[in-house]
């Protein structure tokens, strides 16, 4: 498991995981359009940033998602690039509460159709990683089927 360098006092943390090729992105306290347009510039202008990744978004820990519908679409912004390379690659959003879950399912739906990526929210971590592991095995990214 690598490290993904963040930026200090970022409310996200990256982490990637090498053995099943899964970027981990963990979500702490107050996050804002601000701090997640913030970090996900960062992580996507790193120079080590895999594209073929699939990405875990781990919203437990998140106390207050003051997210914008726009701040969703500024984030879209940021990974049309990525979309345009046609990788397909699974974003699994776990988000247990019913606020996170909202903002979450409201980002999926406004990702729509025209992207490579499929997302999915999860109200678990099991079954999150569950989903992960049978697209890993369905595009042939064998690898174990739990993260640490």
């Amino acid at each position: 498991m690598s490290m993904i360098p963040d930026a200090t006092d970022s409310p996200i943390v990256f982490r990637y995981e090498d053995a099943l090729r899964l970027r981990v992105a963990e979500f702490h306290g107050v996050v804002t359009d601000e701090s997640m347009g913030g970090a996900y510039a960062a992580l996507l202008s790193a120079p080590d940033y895999d594209p073929t990744a699939d990405d875990l978004v781990d919203l437990r820990g998140v106390t207050h998602l003051g997210v914008s519908p726009d701040g969703l679409r500024a984030i879209m912004d940021l990974f049309s690039p990525i979309d345009e390379l046609g990788i397909a690659t699974r974003l699994a959003i776990v988000a247990p509460t019913d606020a996170v879950y909202g903002v979450s399912r409201m980002y999926e739906m406004l990702r729509g159709d025209g992207v490579p990526e499929e997302i999915r929210v999860f109200r678990d971590m099991t079954a999150a990683h569950a989903w992960l592991a049978d697209g890993r095995e369905a595009r042939g990214h064998a690898g174990r089927t739990s993260a640490a």
